[in-house]
């Protein structure tokens, strides 16, 4: 049981030490108060180490996620989720699915988060495109504006109404990226309630609180 837990602990390194070892505690005491003593005992009771820390990982980026603190900032709160996301994938692709829809359910996670992703690259690339086309329209017109000073002056005009226009979009953008990771990880955290069991650990821990 020691080697299963001394596991554990360093597969949960991405937590902070107070929850770390409120899991590593708790899982400890299970296994103890269940006279689960060797490795084998631990794995077909929680699974392996790996799986139950990319499940323990996944629950607290979740409770993360349901309970933000209040002066984290949108960009913060982005990267939070885009973890988030990334920790669920990694529990439901451990945990074995063997019902069909679950297994269509995941199927359609993995390809929301690829279409989500390709959004996301398609609206961050054509923003990034404008932006290059207003700089590279802005210095023709100062090549040519000695030359010949009203085509000049057009190309100028038109650089600098698309870098000033792209610039008040930033905003709306950042928004769009935002809106689109926070969906995901909600249909994420939703499908992994869904799929993902809840061990016989926590199955004890919802009873006594009851």
């Amino acid at each position: 049981m020691n080697d299963y837990i001394e596991e554990l602990s360093a597969l949960l390194g991405q937590l902070d030490e107070g929850d770390r070892n409120e899991a590593v505690d708790f899982y400890t005491e299970f296994l103890e108060d269940g006279h689960f003593t060797s490795y084998n005992d631990c794995v077909r009771e929680l699974g392996t180490p790996r799986q139950l820390a990319r499940k323990i990982l996944a629950d607290y980026s979740i409770k993360s996620f349901e309970n933000p603190q209040a002066n984290t900032s949108r960009r913060q709160r982005s990267k939070n989720d885009v973890r988030t996301i990334w920790l669920i994938l990694l529990a439901l692709l451990s945990t074995p699915v063997t019902i069909p829809i679950a297994i269509v359910a995941a199927a359609l996670f993995v390809a929301g988060i690829a279409v989500t992703g390709a959004l996301i690259i398609t609206v961050v690339s054509f923003f990034f495109a404008a932006i290059v086309t207003g700089v590279v329209s802005f210095v023709v017109g100062l090549g040519t504006i000695i030359e010949s000073f009203w085509t000049g002056l057009f190309y100028l005009g038109i650089g600098l109404f698309v870098i000033g226009f792209l610039i008040m979009l930033v905003p709306a953008v950042r928004a769009i990226v935002s809106w689109l990771i926070q969906g995901v990880t909600t249909f994420s955290r939703w499908l992994y309630k869904k799929i993902v069991p809840t061990n016989r650990a926590e199955q004890n821990r919802k009873r006594g609180r009851r």
